[in-house]
């Protein structure tokens, strides 16, 4: 039976995202968060419990394997020993038993590959009292009640006349849109403190039978988005920066809606300039092409707070398609992303996801694949702590990108691009730069121990740069990286501190600054900045390795690689194997099991 203990990517959802309430009342650990009315009905849908999306790609690298979507199964494994829910092939859950539905509900879901290779996440379904529920149903002609049995039409017929204060949404309810409808809605959202004490949350949700709602953005004329959050151009609003210096938008939660584009002009479904606490945006789809510059999600740095525009917000199971430019764009900091997808077709677009300005963003889990590139200058760090691990990038021009802003000078140290990197990132035809530093104006930031740990480059060869160590770096650390059919790496002249240890590097090292060497294996050195190379070996021959020709630089048996290295106390190599006491020279710590099969 195979063991694959030793693979280090969760399958699914397994963090705790309870709320700084939840948390303080003690309230039961989840991992993903649906809602559900009090009044639902049999067969309504409540969501989809989601893997990870990144999973397949580095499970089919490390394991030869050719898993997809459809290789992952669901069952409720605890919490419903009433049957009151089902779940279906593809990870919907639905309520079967609306009457057996009294109170919240906590399901275990296993999510599995094969028998004995799973993992199980907790799903909390929140049962919400009707008279929190505000539903829509776009088919009505008649305004309503807001009620399931006589729903609104539109948010506009909700809201129309009230105040500024509360056209933006009340503390505590829930708007709810009706699933498996195509639906033109405008919402402006806000919530701030009360007494000085975060609000109920706002949420914006679905109800009903079918798939996620579609908000069609075809017919805007206005260039309104579907959800302007905090103080995001809302005209005519009570509350601003100015009046709530505390924040505009705490306490709001997004969830299980998808929008859609076909018109002409620019359009993009939501713009976040919160400048709050406490934010949720969870299983959000967009499934069009857009062509404004910031995408499906414009996450901004409040104007004029810089220093204090931190969001504290979750961003978990994204998904976007065909986003000409920026799909995802956070400008704002304290930003915790989990589980993204967003692929492109379109002809030289940008990144589909990245951090920007304002420091604190830490991403994991994402599928991000573009199409004939030759514009993405890949995932950036601007800042102090931006973070990404588990990414799978496809298709990129530039994968990696440290980038010194103009925008940053003369701001506070946090803004400096420092204690932040790149982990476990498999990197899948990049066609010019692994990394480069970019130096956008005239500024004092400059790239400060950053990281790069567990790269791994395969169909690359067209990468013109390799990984380019530039733009005034000192401090860098490359660690644990297969540098595959790439260039190699070249550390510039104004640098320092370049560390290179436990990497495969088949192309060429060129040190134009001191640079440190340990326990790696490359093809040549080149340049005339010196530097300590301790236990490393040069050239690469076919024997050290499974197959060389065929771009498998693990370690063979006998390979005279394998306990020469120096130990430097580390657990694992790149692929999640424990390192041994006399560890390998390379990325790699031991030839995988002949047989990859299950």
């Amino acid at each position: 039976m195979k063991d694959y203990s030793s693979f280090k990517h969760p399958i699914t959802h397994t963090e705790d995202i309870r709320t700084v309430s939840e948390i303080v009342s003690k309230e039961p650990v989840y991992n993903q968060y649906y809602i559900l009315p009090q009044d639902c009905e049999n067969g309504d849908q409540v969501g989809k419990v989601n893997f990870l999306w990144s999973h397949q790609k580095f499970f089919n690298r490390r394991w030869g394997t050719a898993i997809d979507d459809s290789s992952y199964t669901f069952e409720i494994s605890n919490g419903n020993g009433d049957n009151a829910f089902s779940i279906s092939a593809e990870g919907e859950l639905t309520i079967d038993k609306a009457s057996l539905f009294a109170a919240t509900r906590y399901l275990t879901v296993k999510v599995k590959l094969f028998e004995t290779y799973y993992e199980e996440t907790i799903c909390k379904i929140y049962r919400i009292p009707i008279k929190h529920c505000v539903y829509f149903d776009y088919d009505v002609k008649e305004k309503g009640a807001g009620t399931r049995n006589s729903p609104y039409k539109a948010w506009k017929h909700h809201f129309y006349g009230s105040a500024p204060a509360i056209a933006t949404g009340k503390s505590g309810k829930f708007y709810l849109w009706k699933r498996g409808q195509r639906i033109e809605d405008w919402t402006k959202v806000q919530n701030p403190l009360i007494e000085g004490k975060r609000p109920a949350y706002i949420t914006l949700g679905a109800w009903g039978k079918g798939a996620r709602p579609i908000i069609d953005g075809s017919n805007n004329k206005n260039s309104e988005r579907f959800c302007d959050v905090g103080d995001a151009r809302l005209n005519g609003t009570s509350f601003t920066v100015a009046t709530h210096p505390e924040g505009v938008a705490h306490n709001i939660c997004i969830m299980d809606i998808e929008t859609d584009f076909d018109g002409d002009g620019r359009w993009y479904p939501y713009q976040v300039g919160m400048y709050g606490k406490g934010n949720r945006f969870i299983r959000l789809k967009c499934s069009t092409e857009l062509e404004w510059e910031d995408g499906f999600f414009w996450v901004k740095n409040h104007p004029g707070a810089e220093g204090s525009g931190y969001l504290e917000a979750l961003f978990q199971d994204i998904e976007t398609y065909d986003s000409k430019f920026r799909a995802i764009k956070f400008e704002g900091g304290a930003i915790k992303g989990r589980n993204f997808r967003c692929h492109t077709t379109v002809t030289d677009s940008e990144t589909p996801l990245s951090a920007a300005n304002a420091p604190f963003v830490e991403l994991k889990y994402a599928d991000l694949q573009c199409s004939n590139n030759t514009k993405s200058l890949g995932i950036q760090i601007r800042a102090e702590e931006h973070t990404y691990e588990w990414f799978y990038l496809k298709g990129y021009m530039d994968a990696m990108n440290p980038f010194r802003h103009v925008a940053h000078n003369g701001l506070d140290e946090s803004f400096g691009i420092k204690n932040s990197g790149y982990k476990h990132i498999l990197i899948d035809g990049c066609t010019r730069f692994i990394c480069q530093s970019v130096n956008n104006g005239a500024t004092d930031k400059k790239p400060t121990g950053i990281y790069f740990k567990n790269i791994d480059v395969v169909n690359s060869s067209a990468a013109r740069g390799g990984l380019t160590i530039a733009q005034d770096a000192s401090d860098t650390l490359i660690e644990m990286c297969n540098l595959g059919d790439s260039p190699g790496i070249v550390v510039f002249p104004d640098t320092s501190g370049t560390v290179i240890r436990n990497c495969t590097v088949p192309g060429t090292i060129d040190r134009r600054a001191t640079t440190t060497i340990i326990n790696t294996v490359y093809g040549r050195l080149l340049g005339f900045g010196g530097g300590k190379i301790i236990t490393s070996i040069s050239p690469l021959k076919p024997s050290y390795f499974v197959d060389m020709v065929g771009g498998n630089y693990r370690p063979a048996p006998g390979s005279p690689l394998i306990g020469a290295a120096t130990e430097l106390k580390q657990d694992y190599d790149l692929e999640g194997n424990e390192m041994r006491n006399f560890p390998t020279i390379g990325c790699y710590e031991l030839a995988p099991d002949p047989d990859p099969g299950e």
